[in-house]
């Protein structure tokens, strides 16, 4: 029988039937994926930034205003923070964000998984200085745990390599990782964006991962100007940015996924709001 308590989560115990169901019913994320394109206008977002940015030494791109708004949003929409894992349903215990980290925008230079953790009550200047200096940590490393990690299983025989991952999928069934291990995989996180706009591309809809209980993956792409339709009815060229997610739909109903996504694309738009703290934050264990 699967085991209830994980590092990483808390069971929740009171959720509807029919929502617990989920998990048997769609046993992958890989069936269960729901793919979303959003379209942000960024005619606000853009002269916020150029103020916030107006006399600092280390300046941030619009990257970091989609990650603040992804840690406002998931602390005030928890249900929205959930995994499901050994066909269980639980409430994430941390705001755990993961993005590749390219050491140069060279073909030959190297990349790598960043995974920060959050407090709920984090603002956009404190979610700037932890991912500025994450990434600054990874740029002069040669290596990370991750690097290190897949380096060994790849070294050794296919058949050993097959089994070392069959036995962490089996641990992470019944909830037996050790938590060092998930507090250090990408794969184990609330949410994985890749800002593909900041290599000059579009987004793509990202596959999601069947290792690790990552439920939403999040592709932002370029700023671009598109035509239109303002308030007046007449057309005008505005700057925005179109944003892909592929997202876990066992975790919560579709009405809480239009309210969480209503909630991060009017945080990126109005980043002025991500300045202060949060009022109050939910209870995230509701149904626990």
């Amino acid at each position: 029988m699967p085991l209830k308590k994980r590092c990483d989560g808390v069971y929740l115990r009171k959720l509807p039937g029919f929502r617990k169901a989920f998990p048997f019913l769609m046993p992958t994320r890989t069936e269960s994926v729901i793919y979303y394109p959003q379209r942000v206008r960024l005619r606000e977002t853009m002269a916020w930034l150029e103020k916030f940015n107006a006399g600092r030494e280390r300046k941030i791109s619009i990257f970091y205003v989609v990650l603040a708004a992804g840690v406002r949003t998931l602390a005030m929409r928890p249900d929205a923070n959930r995994f499901v894992s050994g066909r269980r349903i639980y409430q994430r215990r941390s705001i755990d964000l993961s993005f590749i980290v390219k050491r140069e925008l060279t073909d030959e230079a190297t990349e790598t998984n960043a995974k920060l953790s959050f407090d709920p009550r984090s603002t956009i200047e404190d979610v700037a200085g932890r991912v500025s200096a994450a990434i600054k940590t990874v740029k002069k490393s040669d290596t990370t745990d991750d690097e290190k990690l897949t380096d060994l299983l790849t070294r050794i025989p296919r058949h050993m390599t097959r089994f070392v991952v069959w036995i962490m999928r089996t641990l992470d069934y019944f909830g037996s990782l050790p938590a060092s291990f998930v507090r250090g995989d990408a794969f184990f996180s609330s949410a994985y964006l890749a800002n593909l706009g900041g290599i000059g591309l579009e987004p793509v809809f990202h596959h999601m991962f069947e290792f690790g209980n990552t439920p939403f993956f999040i592709v932002i792409g370029k700023p671009k100007k598109v035509p239109i339709v303002n308030e007046a009815g007449g057309i005008e060229a505005q700057e925005v940015m179109d944003m892909n997610i592929s997202l876990d739909e066992r975790i919560t109903d579709g009405v809480n996924y239009a309210k969480t996504i209503g909630l991060l694309t009017d945080l990126i738009e109005h980043p002025a709001k991500l300045e202060t703290p949060p009022d109050n934050v939910p209870d995230p264990y509701e149904f626990a």
